[in-house]
């Protein structure tokens, strides 16, 4: 295996890892970005309105103009491996020791943690395919383009509640379908949503397959009590069944209930030289904009954290 060195590893290649990046580098840091893909979650959005400098832009373009960006900095100090994922990390302060699936080994004197977070996802015919193309894991993102459409929301817990809420301001029509007999959530959250007559609870219903071709159609579902099967006539279908923070690798960090790695206002975690931003963290609100600027903090964090390590040669690194 290669073993290489740098000031700071950065996991994760979407808004926060991208900023991060960009913030790490300007501060003359030897940066190593490791990354499946260069847009993250934001890759996967419909089009996008509120993120500053576009009034409106996809969700591909916006990871595609990230990517650009990052070209800007590769002769200045960053490193990008796309198309690995971080299997491992270990080590301390400050020198820590990441894994990838491609069986290469690098050290870092810090380490950012930006992977996100992980839909949960139903495993059904069409779902793959179309999503982006009417199947959703962000209401926030992307449900002011289903104005006065038909949709459906598959969950049945707060996160459902919640798109549901969401979506009936904006759609004409939102069906629930719930695998189990009845709605779990928040109280003021259920009768906000059950009070809605644009709103239709589909209890005890299980979806079998997303239709469509170019985008989506319809969703198939199945009455789990009688075997009845139906299609619902909708024009986006909102997969609302939970998140699961992209953590696997990292047995070093203090994680809350919900699996996130917990921070304090500056992306530093519980063990010194490693922060998070983003998604995959405890703090509040899972938009791009949001993501980015934690990045930028975290960046400017890392920067000052490493200005008070005494210095160690990194200028082996090299390009394995």
């Amino acid at each position: 295996m290669d073993s290489q060195f740098f000031d700071t590893v950065i996991i994760g290649g979407g808004a926060s890892g991208i900023t991060a990046a960009i913030y790490t580098v300007r501060k003359n840091l030897k940066v190593l970005m490791l990354t499946k893909n260069i847009g993250g979650q934001a890759a996967l959005s419909g089009d996008v309105e509120n993120y500053p400098g576009f009034t409106m832009i996809t969700g591909a373009d916006l990871a595609k103009k990230f990517k650009e960006e990052l070209m800007n900095f590769e002769n200045d100090g960053l490193w990008i491996k796309e198309g690995v994922e971080v299997v491992d990390l270990s080590g301390a302060d400050p020198d820590f020791l990441v894994k990838t699936s491609d069986e290469k080994e690098y050290h870092g004197k810090t380490v950012i943690i930006a992977s996100g977070r992980i839909p949960k996802m139903l495993g059904i015919p069409g779902e793959k395919e179309l999503l982006g193309k009417g199947v959703a894991t962000c209401t926030t993102c992307d449900a002011p383009f289903y104005r006065e459409k038909q949709v459906a929301v598959v969950g049945g817990g707060n996160s459902a509640l919640d798109a549901a809420f969401v979506l009936q301001k904006v759609a004409r029509s939102v069906t629930i379908i719930n695998i189990t007999d009845a709605l779990r959530g928040d109280e003021i959250l259920m009768k906000n949503v059950t009070s809605s007559s644009k709103v239709k609870i589909l209890n005890n219903h299980e979806a079998l397959e997303i239709l469509g071709d170019q985008a989506v159609g319809g969703i198939k579902i199945k009455n789990k009590q009688t075997n009845e099967e139906q299609i619902i006539s909708v024009s986006g279908v909102f997969i609302e069944i939970g998140w699961t923070p992209s953590t696997s690798f990292d047995k070093l960090t203090d994680k809350n209930d919900k699996g996130e790695i917990e921070v304090d206002n500056y992306g530093a975690t519980s063990v010194p030289g490693i922060y998070a931003c983003g998604d995959v963290n405890d703090q509040w609100g899972e938009q791009i904009v949001i993501a980015a600027g934690e990045g930028a903090k975290t960046g400017l964090r890392v920067a000052e954290h490493l200005s008070k390590v005494p210095h160690q040669q990194t200028s082996n690194i090299h390009e394995g």
